[in-house]
């Protein structure tokens, strides 16, 4: 199945990298340390990767804090982490003589805290990750030279060996083990501290899926043969729910004629169910197996006419003699079955996950059973629907055509520990001295839980700070009552923390990403403490100043909307889906351009991103912005999964949690907007 191992790392808890330092810590030496980490919220002061007690990459609440022996005082940064994201930390220091040289940490490619230092102290203690943080890593490597600047942008997958590879400890496979090449001794796990395996999936809580009417599979439900399979996580059971539990179905939209399989709940574990409904009457047939809740499994069925051949994780398990009604109007469910009498039309049963889902019009061997298990069948002859659900991705690939999820089903991820090899068991008898940051650091804040005050040092007059909160009310009236006051305040709050940080060294707040046109290139910019940081640019196809400011408007505005949901670092990679999704859809730009050629105020910016998101701007980008294999996907999207999902879904209710967020740095799209020319009337 589509899944990647993490090390999970809760408070208290430390994994010890092998049992001697990779790398030479002196000064003397060059060296760089690049790892994934995933931070929870609310995240702890303390530390991610350490070495002793005064060598370590850490958080100040969501701030990375970096301290190497030799600070006058450890370094933090000015632009937070976002939490539960995946996102790649990488540390470059360039030796310049004995015990000196410059450092610089970066967050996707983006440079958070740089300096130099004169009188580096030398440790050499074991390399760490956490004991005071809450985080998960993935591909935790160290390489003894300073990577160059081309090689410093997220590294998708385990490094490649070479001799300035000294280690990595990839967790990616379930184990423990450096897969470097260099062969150093294996991670070791304390207080409890553990290898999860991560797997985005299809969320399903009495939800179901139907593919596209457009995709007319009724080649699979003619009578003739065909073969379904897909990796399945049922949730325990309640009392109040019923005992079957359906992954596949498909029946007659009139009559209800058709079969459905899935398992059943007999009160100890689930067992095989296949059942068919006929005009001769129904039928069940089974198997006790006893699956216990909460785990994964591998289901697949083939047809050939007159029998049912049913696979479990690979192996075949039942065989049924029967022969299936031929459908005139069929229905394909996953995670539900259709039922014409029922209330929505169908029995939402199933509570639980589905994922790599399949459908061909043909019986597939038992050799091929086992080889879709793990690989993509696509582009195999007779299949006619793949749903990986693994990703952004959620179209039958073989089609393109999205399917409907019905009452909500989403995208999600289960995190379980690792089947094949099962985490190491915590070490209760060692003590480790927890140490606490240094009190020379500033409070860290990220959304204020309490009410914050007008901002004297507002950029923006007050007459415009009030347009923009009471714009914001209309996007309200979707949401339900008892949020509207939460989402009120905090939208109010994080403006006035917005406007309270001001101007950076390049005139934008630290963090903002935007651009400007410069002759007929549209410019992406990177505000960093250190000043603006060029990231990409695209190329102009009409070179006119109201154009130019249009576009710089869309991709300023495209730009926060990314930061939001958790791309704000990767601009670079953004830039040639901006590029597409700009520059070649003349529809979105006259919308934005009309959208901001009123008067500047909150009601602008307000049409401005509804512009954006009725377009389903943002969906196209992120799509074409997560290609590559299914490790990339899982490392970026795992959690940005559902919330664009629930752009597209769930309607007025994610936009305005999307604006109670955005407006943090929502002067940045005010002052793009009101540099309007003075021919864009």
């Amino acid at each position: 199945m589509y899944q990647y191992g993490a090390a999970d790392v809760r408070y208290g808890q430390s994994i010890s990298l092998g049992t001697s330092s990779p790398i030479d810590l002196s000064g003397s030496s060059s060296y760089s340390i690049g790892f994934w980490l995933n931070p929870r919220a609310p995240a702890y002061d303390g530390f991610l990767l350490s070495s002793g007690t005064s060598y370590y990459i850490g958080l100040h609440g969501l701030l990375l804090t970096l301290s190497i022996p030799g600070m006058n005082t450890p370094q933090c940064s000015e632009i937070e982490l976002l939490p539960n994201q995946w996102q790649y930390v990488l540390l470059v220091f360039q030796s310049q003589g004995t015990n000196q040289g410059t450092y610089a940490l970066s967050v996707n490619g983006t440079p958070f805290i740089e300096g130099s230092l004169s009188r580096v102290t030398a440790t050499d203690s074991l390399f760490k990750l956490g004991h005071t943080s809450d985080a998960q890593f993935i591909n935790v490597a160290f390489w003894s030279t300073a990577l160059p600047e081309g090689e410093r942008l997220p590294l998708w997958d385990i490094p490649s060996p070479s001799t300035n590879l000294a280690a990595c400890y990839s967790f990616a496979d379930g184990s423990s083990h450096d897969v470097s090449g260099q062969n150093r001794n294996a991670a070791t796990f304390a207080g409890g501290a553990q290898v999860v395996m991560v797997a985005p999936a299809l969320r399903l809580l009495n939800t179901g899926v139907q593919p596209s009417p457009r995709d007319a599979l009724t080649v699979v439900a003619d009578g003739g043969p065909f073969s379904v399979q897909a990796w399945f996580n049922c949730d325990a059971p309640s009392e109040f729910q019923a005992a079957s539990r359906t992954l596949f179905s498909c029946r007659d939209r009139d009559t209800g004629y058709g079969c459905s399989l899935g398992v059943m709940w007999n009160g100890g574990g689930f067992n095989l169910e296949l059942k068919q409904e006929t005009a001769g009457g129904s039928g069940g047939w089974g198997n006790s197996i006893q699956l216990p809740p909460g785990s994964w499994h591998h289901l697949a069925a083939t047809y050939d006419g007159t029998t049912f051949l049913i696979y479990l994780d690979g192996t075949h398990t039942l065989t049924v003699a029967c022969t299936t009604p031929v459908l005139a109007n069929p229905v394909w469910l996953f995670g539900a079955t259709y039922t014409p009498d029922t209330a929505g039309s169908a029995e939402n049963e199933l509570q639980g996950y589905l994922q790599a889902a399949a459908l061909w019009s043909r019986v597939i061997s038992a050799n091929e059973v086992q080889q879709y298990m793990s690989e993509d069948p696509s582009d195999s002859e007779g299949c006619v629907a793949f749903y990986a659900w693994s990703s952004l991705m959620l179209a039958n690939q073989v089609t393109g055509h999205p399917p409907v999820l019905l009452n909500t089903a989403f995208p999600a991820t289960v995190v379980t520990p690792p089947s094949e090899s099962p985490p190491p068991s915590g070490s209760s008898n060692l003590q480790m001295a927890v140490v606490q940051p240094s009190a020379r650091l500033e409070p860290a804040v990220r959304w204020s839980p309490e009410e914050v005050a007008y901002p004297a040092n507002s950029p923006l007059p007050p007459d415009q700070v009030e347009a923009i909160i009471a714009a914001y009310e209309p996007v309200l009236a979707s949401v339900p009552g008892a949020m509207k006051d939460r989402l009120r305040s905090l939208f109010r709050n994080n403006l006035y923390l917005g406007l309270a940080k001001g101007n950076g060294p390049g005139g934008m707040p630290v963090g903002a990403i935007a651009g400007k046109v410069e002759g007929a290139a549209y410019v992406f910019y990177h505000h960093t403490a250190q000043g603006p940081v060029e990231c990409g640019r695209m190329e102009l196809t009409v070179n006119t100043e109201c154009v130019g400011w249009v576009v710089s408007v869309a991709a300023t505005s495209i730009c926060l909307l990314l930061t939001v949901v958790g791309l704000g670092f990767s601009a670079t990679r953004a830039v040639s889906s901006l590029s597409k999704v700009i520059g070649e859809s003349t529809a979105l730009l006259k919308d934005i351009g009309e959208a901001a050629k009123g008067a500047t105020s909150g009601s602008t910016v307000i049409k401005v991103i509804k512009a954006l998101y009725v377009a389903g701007t943002l969906g196209k980008v992120v799509g074409d912005m997560l290609t590559g294999n299914w490790v990339s996907i899982g490392l970026n999207c795992a959690s940005l999964i559902l919330m664009v999902v629930g752009l597209f879904t769930t309607g007025g209710a994610y936009l305005a949690v999307v604006l109670a967020q955005l407006v943090i740095n929502i002067a940045v799209l005010i002052a793009v907007i009101v540099q309007k020319p003075s021919n864009c009337c």
